[in-house]
């Protein structure tokens, strides 16, 4: 069955959860940067019956505890390694999304028993050209608007403008991210904390990091355009490409954010024959270990 619930870590913290459930493994899936658990909702439906597929909301946004004064990517990657012990999930998936893919790559390096990695369109090598179209949006979080309707109408002309079509799943994900504030309503997030998350991809050390990844990796490149660019060049994705043993990529038309906000059906299916591979590798390995 469909849950929702709060989990207390063993740090303090405390994140909100989205269980759908699944009898062949267990994925925890890390949203974007300026989303929350709702993001990747297209793909927990897709996955629904087939994989137990946990979101959650980052820490600073949605129902979870406060960010940290001192928030980045590594704080995030330790919540997401409290949560796996937490919920005592053995050989979990995990699934990243933008900021949520540099989330699970490392965590992926830091603990043993992770089963696959898939990284949709992230973990990769930063630009300062992505400054030019984030921090705009972070600016934007400061707004204050008169009533939900006007904070609505107004996500929806700019999603539409990024190649979004609007739904009911989108009315569901705006309408999640703003609450009340006396007079008016504002977004839950603290928009220079999210900036402070967003600048600590620039410090990824990748070089660092994907030697360290020993099991499979299929990794989503949007090549879509983001304005006159895509989010990531497919260069920037080289050095993944050359340190990661066993890795996958797959490239789709869609751009940065239409990855996740419209669905995409044909990487649905890439997505769960990746899965099923990974699954018989494991398989595999776990008999011959055994031998």
């Amino acid at each position: 069955m469909k849950m929702w619930r709060k989990k207390v870590l063993e740090n303090g913290h405390q994140l909100f959860l989205h269980e759908t459930p699944g009898n062949k493994g267990t994925i925890i899936a890390v949203h974007g940067l300026l989303g929350h658990h709702m993001q990747l909702g297209h793909y927990q439906r897709a996955f629904e019956n087939q994989y137990r597929m946990i979101t959650y909301d980052l820490r600073g946004r949605g129902k979870s505890t406060n960010a940290s004064f001192d928030t980045c990517i590594n704080r995030h990657v330790e919540d997401l390694v409290y949560l796996i012990y937490a919920l005592k999930i053995k050989s979990p998936i995990l699934l990243g999304y933008s900021t949520g893919a540099y989330i699970c790559l490392k965590a992926a390096a830091l603990i043993d028993g992770v089963s696959a990695v898939i990284l949709l369109d992230g973990a990769a090598q930063t630009d300062e050209g992505q400054k030019e179209l984030i921090l705009p949006s972070i600016v934007r979080l400061k707004n204050v608007y008169p009533s939900r309707l006007s904070y609505i109408e107004e996500s929806r002309v700019n999603y539409e403008k990024l190649g979004i079509r609007w739904s009911e799943h989108m009315n569901r994900f705006v309408n999640y991210e703003i609450e009340k504030k006396g007079n008016y309503w504002t977004q839950r997030s603290n928009p220079n904390l999210i900036e402070q998350d967003f600048l600590s991809s620039f410090e990824y050390n990748i070089e660092n990091i994907a030697p360290k990844i020993n099991v499979p990796v299929m990794l989503i490149h949007a090549e879509g355009n983001v304005g006159n660019r895509p989010f990531y060049y497919e260069s920037q994705f080289n050095k993944l490409k050359e340190l990661i043993k066993d890795i996958q990529i797959v490239k789709s038309k869609a751009n940065h954010f239409s990855l996740v906000f419209n669905r995409q059906i044909e990487l649905e299916w890439k997505m769960l024959k990746f899965l099923n591979e990974s699954k018989e590798k494991v398989n595999v390995s776990s008999s011959t270990n055994k031998k």
